[in-house]
């Protein structure tokens, strides 16, 4: 007699992961680092009575990502299936963002993030929360609506399929809710919310990102200034994935330290 029972009325995510991946088996780095925040959540005090707009740390990290990758363009690239190298001519960034009870998660990807300013980007990811969270945005809908259709059986196959038409044969199925590229370069993924101090998240196989980076919550803990001074500061531990095929140990820290420079002089990711 068997020790399992039917998973009652899965996530879509859930249904999409068990889908998705195998066995481990493609390289990965993963890394993390600390960042002093108190430059970064003055800035975001000012900016917010400013513009009128609620921007967030997962904001700047999302546009502090975006430059670090177009200053280091090798890096803004993905695998084709048969291991060859492609350099994207955009950085598109893309954020988690959790549906409406935090059961489901979507997608949402931004063009050309380095180049847009602070503001607009922030007012287009929280415009897309909105949406996502009161089920109003439609290519969430569509591809919430297919995968619920799919069964069990045909959604590897499915996920497959679809992984050959977008990321080999650039096929648009934006009628579907998957357009070409899902995902772009990199992902944020923010869980300080849930008052998460150090997790890492995995590379989609179907998204052909570089990198997927997740902030965990800024909380206050003893940092060391140049000075050698020992002080209490807000502090923003990113915890890092990337895939090696992409990138390597040199170019992961490279960005790390263009993360840590950027978000040190917040006004120049206006």
């Amino acid at each position: 007699m068997s020790n399992f029972k039917s998973y009652e009325n899965p996530s879509i995510f859930h249904r999409w992961a068990a889908a998705q991946w195998r066995r481990p088996k493609d390289p990965t780095i993963y890394g993390s680092t600390e960042i002093d925040m108190e430059p970064a959540l003055t800035f975001l005090d000012r900016v917010r009575e400013e513009w009128g707009v609620q921007v967030t740390v997962t904001h700047l990290v999302a546009k502090a990502l975006a430059i670090a990758i177009a200053r280091h363009p090798q890096t803004n690239a993905k695998v084709r299936f048969w291991g060859k190298l492609e350099q994207r001519k955009t950085v598109d960034i893309t954020v988690l963002i959790a549906g409406a009870g935090g059961r489901d998660l979507s997608a949402h990807r931004i063009s050309a993030a380095d180049q847009l300013p602070l503001r607009q980007l922030a007012t287009d990811v929280i415009e897309a929360c909105q949406l996502i969270r009161a089920d109003d945005d439609p290519k969430f809908r569509q591809s919430k609506e297919l995968m619920e259709k799919l069964p069990w059986w045909l959604m590897r196959s499915f996920l497959s399929l679809a992984s050959l038409s977008m990321n080999e044969l650039y096929f648009d199925l934006s009628k579907l809710g998957l357009p070409a590229d899902l995902f772009g370069t990199g992902m944020v993924t923010s869980l300080g919310m849930h008052g998460v101090d150090e997790a890492y998240a995995p590379l989609t196989p179907i998204g052909r990102i570089m990198v997927d980076v997740l902030l965990t919550r800024v909380r206050q803990r003893p940092w060391v200034g140049d000075d050698g001074e020992l002080r209490v500061r807000p502090t923003l531990k990113l915890c890092a994935t990337f895939d090696h095929r992409v990138v390597d140990g040199i170019q992961a820290a490279r960005l790390c330290q263009e993360l840590h420079n950027l978000l040190g002089d917040p006004d120049s990711l206006r």
